[in-house]
Parts: structure tokens; C-alpha cells; sequence
């Protein structure tokens, strides 16, 4: 091989690298991180039970987490995207309507069942806790089925 045609080739494969390292942390292809988002922060107040109204669903403040409530009762989620790890909670919206990832468009409904990829799996759900003094505990370390409520009388 020439001089000339070894120098183009380590070009290319220098320009070649060079590009991916720029292209794929920006939202590479790949969903590695699919279905294991559930971030978790500990245990999380999520204010007073009198204070959540039935159909309503929120951020807690800048943390990964939203406390909602239904004819059920209260349930929680995660607000890490399973697409990229994005924190909704601060990049994005939460509303009763439903769930959208400012990052990359992903959208949830009320459930954090998927609407709209890219993301493709649902947003993990928490168990929640009312103490004796009506404060709402949300315990990230505790994944459960996105049916599970936790009754408020």
C-alpha cells in the first residue's frame, strides 16, 4: 500500500471515530437502559394526603418521582425515562393528562404506559405509603405492578 492511500485510510478512520463519539451519546440507538430507569432515591415525601386530590398527578419537586391518585387511590412512579435516563420531573411535563420527556419526545399517559416512543417501556411504579399523620411516603426501593394503589379513606 502507497504512502498516499495509508495516510487517506487513517484519515477517514480518524474522521470516522471522531464522528460517532459526537453522534451517539447524543441519543444513540440503542435502548440499553429499557425498563431498568426505575430510579431509586430513597424514600420520598410526597406532602399530605388531604392535600392530593382525586385525579391529579405531579412531580415531587426536582426528585424522579410523581404522586398521582385515582378512584383507587395513590400510586407513584418513577420519572426517570427508560429511554435515556432523562429526569421528567425537570426535563419534561407531568400533568393528569399525562407524561411527556422534554429529552426526546417519549410521552406516558396517567399510568406511564408508553404513548409515543422512543421509548418503549413503561415507567416503573412505587409503593406508597400514608402515615399515621397523613404525610404520603413514596419508597423508590419498593418497585411495584402499576396497578397497586394504596387505598385513602
Amino acid at each position: 500500500m502507497t504512502t498516499e492511500v495509508a495516510n487517506r485510510r487513517r484519515f477517514l478512520e480518524v474522521v470516522a471515530a471522531g464522528t460517532a463519539a459526537f453522534v451517539l451519546p447524543a441519543c444513540g440507538s440503542s435502548n440499553s437502559s429499557q425498563g431498568s430507569a426505575a430510579a431509586n432515591v430513597g424514600d420520598v415525601e410526597a406532602g399530605n394526603v388531604g392535600s392530593i386530590a382525586v385525579g391529579s398527578l405531579q412531580a415531587v419537586g426536582s426528585q424522579p418521582v410523581a404522586i398521582g391518585r385515582d378512584a383507587g387511590g395513590l400510586y407513584s412512579m418513577t420519572l426517570t425515562c427508560p429511554h435515556q435516563g432523562c429526569n421528567i420531573a425537570t426535563s419534561g411535563t407531568v400533568a393528569p393528562s399525562g407524561i411527556v420527556c422534554a429529552c426526546h419526545g417519549s410521552q406516558f399517559n396517567a399510568n406511564g404506559e408508553v404513548t409515543m416512543g422512543p421509548a418503549s417501556a413503561a415507567l416503573a411504579h412505587y409503593a406508597v405509603e400514608v402515615e399515621a399523620s397523613g404525610t404520603v411516603v413514596v419508597h423508590t426501593a419498593a418497585v411495584v405492578d402499576s396497578s397497586a394503589r394504596t387505598p385513602v379513606a
